[in-house]
């Protein structure tokens, strides 16, 4: 074929697509979000986003949470204040119960990927949520450091280094022990 038919060609099979019929509308997300509650979070517009002014605050989830037994997204998480902290006049004291959410949580995976757990949306009482800020991630034991070099060097083998693929990452553990910073702007 000559390069002007080629040419021709291409072109057709590249406007194709845009000489399609009707668009497609998708309906799933309208329907998905019909009976949920989404909460939007506004960024304020006033704050001087130059002040750094803040007070770290230490959390200490309530029981133990772990990725093989049922960590979800959106899951609630029972946190408990590890320390007294002075914010501004006020006095938040050790002990005090707070709330956060999982945002993220993924399985641990083949070839030494581990799972993990993300910590976010704090809520403490008496302190303004939006002032809060906490992200929080959680690794299991990450074994991809050990597992890829001994497959590839077990590659020569036919088939042996395959077999590296078999072994999987650590679990991600939030204990009581875990300290989960959390850092609250007072001068929004």
């Amino acid at each position: 074929m000559n390069k002007l038919s080629i040419l021709i060609l291409q072109l057709f099979f590249i406007m194709l697509p845009v000489a399609a019929a009707a668009t497609v509308v998708d309906d799933f997300p309208a329907q998905w979000y019909k009976d949920k509650e989404i909460k939007y979070i506004r960024p304020n517009i006033e704050y001087d986003y130059t002040s750094l002014k803040r007070e770290k605050i230490w959390l200490n989830p309530v029981e133990k949470y772990s990725t093989p037994h049922r960590v979800y997204d959106g899951m609630p998480v029972k946190l408990v204040v590890k320390r007294n902290v002075r914010i501004g006049r006020d006095l938040l004291k050790h002990g005090t119960p707070a709330k956060a959410i999982v945002e993220l949580s993924t399985t641990n995976g083949m070839t030494g990927i581990p799972a993990t757990i993300t910590i976010g949306q704090v809520e403490i009482p008496g302190l303004e949520s939006d002032k809060l800020h906490c992200y929080y991630l959680k690794e299991g034991q990450n074994r991809t450091v050990w597992i890829m070099p001994l497959k590839w060097a077990l590659t020569w083998l036919p088939f042996v280094g395959s077999f590296t693929n078999l072994i999987k990452g650590g679990q991600a553990v939030l204990k009581p022990t875990d300290d989960i910073p959390v850092y609250y702007y007072y001068e929004w």
